[in-house]
């Protein structure tokens, strides 16, 4: 898997299978996406790629303190042997800028050349949140790609969100956490106490 930094550094040609999100600690709802996405990769030969936006520049310009599950570097460590590219792209004021019709021609299209695009049903891009799934279906026929919608998952009636499962970490559910997210939540961290 190639990890990369930013849109513009993705040179691949190839046809590709793309999911899109924030993706904060790769829960069992994002898996179902990355799921989608593998699937793809290996029938359809095509690249598997995850684009993990970074919301860091947004939060820091509206003074905002930010918590999150997973690292983009931890993201790319859980995703190493499942897909072909992780891109890390921070969400700046030049990609909060762009239109939805142009993200999915120049970037969807025109960067990725997606074949299929996997998306939860709350997806939202472009200037003001204005772009969704009904609008890449739209695209999708004229540019020739698949869009694949997913509801979120749910577990015991209630949506598994990264907001969900902060809440249950504050708690100390850690069980509930673990059963939320998949796998075990660890920390790290440095020991002051030397």
């Amino acid at each position: 898997m190639q990890y990369i930094k930013g849109f513009d550094a993705y040179q691949d040609t190839k046809n590709s299978a793309i999911t899109f999100g924030k993706f904060d600690g790769l829960h069992q709802g994002h898996n179902l996406l990355i799921e989608r996405v593998e699937e793809h990769q290996k029938k359809d030969n095509v690249n598997g790629i995850v684009v993990a936006f970074d919301m860091s520049p947004l939060f820091q310009k509206l003074n905002k303190k930010q918590d999150f599950l997973l690292t983009n570097p931890e993201k790319a460590e859980f995703l190493k042997n499942r897909i072909d590219y992780f891109i890390d792209c921070p969400f700046d004021d030049r990609i909060a800028a762009i239109e939805a019709e142009a993200f999915i021609k120049d970037i969807i299209v025109g960067v990725f050349h997606a074949k299929y695009v996997v998306v939860g049903a709350d997806f939202r891009f472009g200037y003001q949140k204005r772009g969704d799934y009904h609008m890449l279906q739209e695209f999708g026929e004229e540019y020739n790609f698949q869009v694949e919608v997913f509801e979120k998952k749910q577990y015991e009636g209630r949506e598994i969100s990264s907001t969900y499962i902060k809440e249950e970490l504050k708690k100390g559910n850690t069980e509930l956490v673990n059963q939320l997210l998949g796998y075990d939540f660890y920390l790290y961290g440095k020991n002051s106490l030397v």
